[in-house]
């Protein structure tokens, strides 16, 4: 699904016309309006009261999102807003499948199984996204066409669509212990905020990831611009250069298998030290070559950061912890997300989206990350030192 839909909105909204720096906010406007949906749907959860039953359903609920992107691609071109809405209610759906799957995967998985389950899961997910980016990349640059479908990117969001649904068919099918309901308060939302509220180290280090993703996102969302827009890369090589991104990221879960005493924490300060200059590196050079090497050493740090800051949820957060700080989690990465992408694009705009001003933009998005990444790893040994002492 993400592989072959998700990867491809930024170029399938370039494709419509729109401009670069409407692709740019199109990938992330609908996640701060998806993580304000997911906040409100934890009052459905409350009914449904079945984490399994939640989490397969809203899988399907995503799946269903694809339908009217398959249905614009055929032809009618939709509105911007219309598009906003539709992705909106997937990331919405999305969101509010993580905190109900963390604390279901809390109680099947063992801790000291969680490094391996973590790494190995990553490694899957990302092999199947490089699948899905492969057939993707590979459909467009072809420009194939196949049965009822007159436009590569209704192909391809049809792959996606029928991923998720086979995804949400194998969730349902999933081990889950009607006793682990009764393991856990269905919260109210000011409930849930005061639990976030009360821990102030472990608040503090989740409030701290709002200003590093307004740097992340200050420049990250218009990447894909750059590449298809500036470079002129044909989708080949786009799919290529993405591909080696999720390849950084396989490579690193193999450590993870094999560094019995590497500790998350430190897996998520190396990935955030690569992460922080990174933008800086495409102001260098435009070679292919250059570029898919900076999208693979990239690709190892995110991969280290996400695998690191998934056990940072699954073991260092009680279990009546997990749903409300994920919940405010989305919220605060969606809301600097939103930020940063918005500061970015309002800049490209006064540039007029000239090359000039994308280099800019990558040099000050890399500056805003050293002084970002600074206040979070500084977050993160707080709330470390307190585990221990615990």
């Amino acid at each position: 699904m993400v592989g072959a839909g998700e990867s491809y909105l930024p170029a399938y909204v370039l494709s419509l016309g729109l401009s670069e720096w409407m692709a740019g906010m199109i990938a992330t406007m609908p996640l701060l309006s998806g993580a304000f949906l997911q906040i409100v749907s934890t009052e459905a959860l409350r009914a449904v009261k079945n984490h399994k039953v939640w989490v397969w359903s809203l899988a399907f609920l995503q799946a269903s999102t694809f339908i009217p992107l398959i249905f614009f691609a055929s032809g009618a071109k939709p509105h911007f807003l219309t598009l906003f809405i539709v992705l909106t209610f997937y990331w919405g759906a999305g969101f509010s499948i993580s905190p109900a799957w963390n604390y279901w995967m809390g109680n099947l998985v063992s801790p000291d199984k969680a490094q391996k389950f973590f790494s190995q899961r990553s490694r899957i997910s990302q092999a199947g996204l490089l699948l899905g980016l492969i057939l993707g990349g590979v459909a467009l640059h072809n420009n194939i066409h196949l049965g009822p479908f007159t436009s590569t990117f209704g192909l391809i969001f049809f792959i996606a669509f029928v991923s998720r649904v086979l995804s949400s068919w194998l969730l349902s099918r999933k081990h889950y212990e009607h006793q682990w309901t009764g393991q856990t308060t269905y919260l109210h939302i000011q409930e849930s905020w005061k639990i976030f509220w009360n821990d102030k180290k472990k608040r503090n280090f989740f409030l701290s990831i709002l200003p590093f993703q307004m740097s992340v996102f200050f420049s990250a969302p218009f990447v894909t611009p750059y590449m298809l827009v500036k470079l002129k890369m044909n989708y080949g090589q786009y799919m290529s250069a993405v591909a080696f991104l999720m390849i950084g990221k396989i490579i690193s879960t193999l450590y993870f298998d094999r560094a019995k005493e590497f500790h998350y924490h430190t897996a998520f300060k190396w990935g955030l030290f690569v992460i922080a200059p990174a933008p800086f590196f495409w102001i260098f050079s435009d070679h292919f070559v250059y570029i898919l090497g900076l999208q693979l050493i990239s690709g190892a740090a995110y991969g280290f950061f996400e695998v690191g800051l998934a056990l940072m949820f699954f073991q260092d957060l009680k279990a009546n912890e997990k749903i409300p700080f994920l919940t405010f989690y989305n919220m605060l990465n969606c809301l600097g997300l939103l930020i940063g992408s918005a500061l970015g694009g309002i800049w490209l705009k006064i540039q007029n989206s000239e090359l000039e001003a994308y280099y800019m933009l990558f040099g000050v998005g890399a500056g805003l990350r050293l002084v970002s990444c600074w206040l979070l790893l500084y977050q993160s040994r707080k709330m470390q030192s307190r585990q221990k002492s615990i």
